[in-house]
């Protein structure tokens, strides 16, 4: 666990993106956890570079909590990186695009050719054609049901308690998403 300084909370829309200061190595596809007095917050990383953490949070219950606090205590990161290659797409919607930014960037930044659809979000990155075939496929979305099996989706509605694979409660068809994911391929949680 690191203590990160809590340097900006900026309004965007129903999120408020949050920068924090702290020094850590995290790589695509991994998560952080805030820990506050009595709760612990898993949550996406919405991006990271030059020490510099930003996360995007809904909940206005913490992010008033964040509000009046210098600093905050971070775990992580958690979870296992994912392998990013080739053409990348990204699918999600509203503001599960969050979820799925980081990786995204770093791909965008490493040189891949990155493309999302996003319903109802506006995207940095360009809109993809209908014909072209993708190397990575990236998703946060409601239904992953249509979404292909190779697909890595963002497991978000999983409730996490330990974040270390010790309490079992986020199983999914025998994985551990806290410490296998958040990012786990379509065909291992969907029959």
């Amino acid at each position: 666990m690191n203590y990160g300084k809590i340097l900006s909370i900026n309004k965007i829309g129903n999120i408020s993106q949050i920068q924090i200061e702290i020094e850590f190595k995290v790589k695509p596809g991994q998560f952080i956890s805030l820990v506050l007095p009595k709760m612990e917050i898993p949550l996406s990383i919405g991006d990271y570079k030059n020490n510099i953490l930003e996360l995007h949070i809904s909940s206005a219950n913490i992010v008033n909590i964040l509000s009046h606090r210098r600093e905050v205590i971070v775990k992580g990161p958690l979870g296992k990186p994912i392998e990013l290659k080739g053409k990348v797409l990204g699918i999600a919607e509203g503001e599960l695009y969050y979820d799925i930014l980081f990786p995204l960037r770093e791909a965008k930044r490493n040189g891949l050719d990155v493309a999302v659809n996003c319903t109802g979000c506006n995207s940095e990155f360009r809109k993809p054609d209908s014909n072209e075939k993708w190397d990575t496929i990236l998703a946060s979305v409601k239904n992953v049901k249509t979404l292909p099996r190779d697909a890595l989706v963002y497991l978000r509605w999983i409730k996490m308690n330990c974040m270390l694979g010790v309490c079992g409660a986020c199983e999914i068809n025998g994985y551990l998403p806290c410490i296998e994911g958040p990012f786990l391929e379509v065909s291992k949680i969907v029959d």
